[in-house]
């Protein structure tokens, strides 16, 4: 089989091969590391919704100090904040998807003595007429609010190109900029029931079977499975084709070998018998 292998076309292949197995190799040792990455998240995350309630200074920092939080750190804080909903300065964000209905994100500031937060009141799915919803008014006065953080979105929000209050993203530091307040790095969904629901669908809590998104963590490890098997299943094809070859050659020797011209011969158990008496006796076989 080696002596195939040295071949100019299987060495040919098996140099391809190679480069194949390689290849998958890499996918399978990427898959390794995207595996872990995405069971680290997921731990993350889980315990952050499991973390008491806390005040939203200790969790967001404020736009324009310091690197913007990991959302592994953040995201799904239960945070409590006390504060008065600008009406004025909200805005609709566009093309989300709530419970595979598409509509907007209904976001109004509320300022704290500390700093504003952007909190998402809920959700309105779009209607058949197409046409921009009005939602419910946010309450006057002071309110005490409980939702969850999420991360700031950096994708420009577009303001200035939509008509209607609308934006493309939730991305604090444009309305920080456009606001000419202090704001904070993220903003938050409101549980249900809270100040400034009414009218408006809940946004659902996080599915923290898999709070990362994405692919399932068996789904990455059967991905390495498959990767690892394809390389060696790529070292494996020369072989397995220079042995198919070879076995292909010998019938090909057998059927081409000629037959023999002689009729072939019966011992019957009288010719044997014969031969034993003639042994014996000295008489010739006839």
């Amino acid at each position: 089989m080696l002596r195939t292998l040295r071949q100019p076309r299987y060495a040919a292949l098996g140099g391809l091969m190679v480069i194949v197995a390689l290849v998958c190799v890499a996918a399978g040792t990427w898959q390794i590391a995207r595996f872990e990455q995405k069971r680290h998240a997921n731990d993350d995350l889980r315990a952050n919704a499991r973390v008491p309630v806390a005040s939203v200074s200790s969790v967001l920092p404020l736009v324009g100090q310091g690197q913007a939080p990991s959302t592994n750190n953040v995201e799904f804080r239960t945070i409590q904040v006390t504060g008065r909903y600008q009406p004025l300065d909200q805005t609709l964000v566009r093309s989300r998807t709530v419970n595979d209905a598409t509509g907007w994100l209904v976001v109004t500031p509320l300022r704290t003595p500390e700093a504003t937060l952007l909190v998402v009141r809920g959700f309105l799915p779009q209607t058949a007429s197409g046409l921009v919803p009005v939602p419910a008014a946010a309450p006057l006065g002071a309110v005490a609010v409980t939702g969850r953080v999420e991360s700031a979105e950096s994708r420009n929000d577009a303001a200035t190109q939509l008509s209607g209050h609308q934006v493309e993203s939730i991305n604090p530091t444009q309305q920080a900029a456009r606001l000419r307040v202090a704001m904070y790095n993220g903003y938050v969904d409101l549980e249900a029931g809270q100040p400034g629901t009414r009218g408006l669908q809940a946004i659902p809590a996080p599915d923290l079977s898999n709070p990362a998104g994405g692919a399932l963590e068996p789904q990455h490890f059967a991905y390495i499975v498959q990767w690892y098997l394809f390389a060696l299943l790529a070292l494996a094809a020369p072989f397995a084709m220079a042995r198919a070859e070879r076995k292909h050659h010998r019938e090909d020797e057998f059927d081409a070998a000629p037959a023999s011209s002689a009729p072939p011969t019966e011992t019957t158990s009288e010719t044997v018998r014969a031969a034993k008496l003639a042994d014996r006796y000295g008489r010739p076989v006839r």
